[in-house]
């Protein structure tokens, strides 16, 4: 099933004019235009997070690297930037983010069109977290303080349903 989550006009990092559109799809778009994969992990119902030095607490995530999928990327930046291993993930949403001006000189993405995508996953195991250059520390957040974090706040539909995903209960 396809369904928009929220939709944003004007984002800051993004050439203006733009529009962005979060949605609940569990296949991948184009591969050629998708320039991040991101991640929401879990541990249980307790959501992985992680502290950049650059923009505060946030999901893991980063660019796709020449021949990595979208999927070694968001294990690679999750490990990167949390020490975490995860276990089996999947995609379960993508933003699809669209420049409507000229493609400027030094953009180094899909142009019109790329994707960030979304994938839920549980976590393996937690190794020992060492501060980086990006990364000040990681959290795993309880329900009821991951509402009072910024990112949740801006993306509580995309939070919500990826911790639907978590917290349902498995078939044996």
């Amino acid at each position: 099933m396809i369904k928009i989550l929220e939709s944003e006009y004007e984002i800051e990092f993004l050439p203006k004019p733009n529009e962005a559109h979060i949605v609940l799809d569990n296949e991948l778009p184009p591969g050629l235009l998708i320039s991040t994969a991101l991640g929401l992990f879990f541990a249980g119902d307790r959501l992985l997070m992680t502290r950049l030095h650059s923009r505060g607490w946030d999901i893991a995530g980063g660019h796709v690297e020449p021949g990595e999928t979208p999927e070694q990327t968001v294990r690679r930046e999750t490990y990167e930037e949390t020490g975490a291993r995860l276990a089996q993930i999947a995609v379960f949403s993508h933003q699809k983010l669209i420049v409507h001006a000229p493609k400027p000189l030094g953009y180094h993405y899909p142009h019109p069109i790329s994707y960030q995508v979304f994938y839920w996953g549980r976590i393996a195991a937690l190794e020992p977290f060492m501060e980086t250059v990006e990364a000040a520390e990681r959290a795993v957040f309880a329900p009821h303080d991951v509402h009072q974090l910024t990112w949740v706040q801006r993306h509580a539909a995309l939070y919500a349903a990826a911790f639907a995903l978590a917290t349902e209960p498995s078939e044996t």
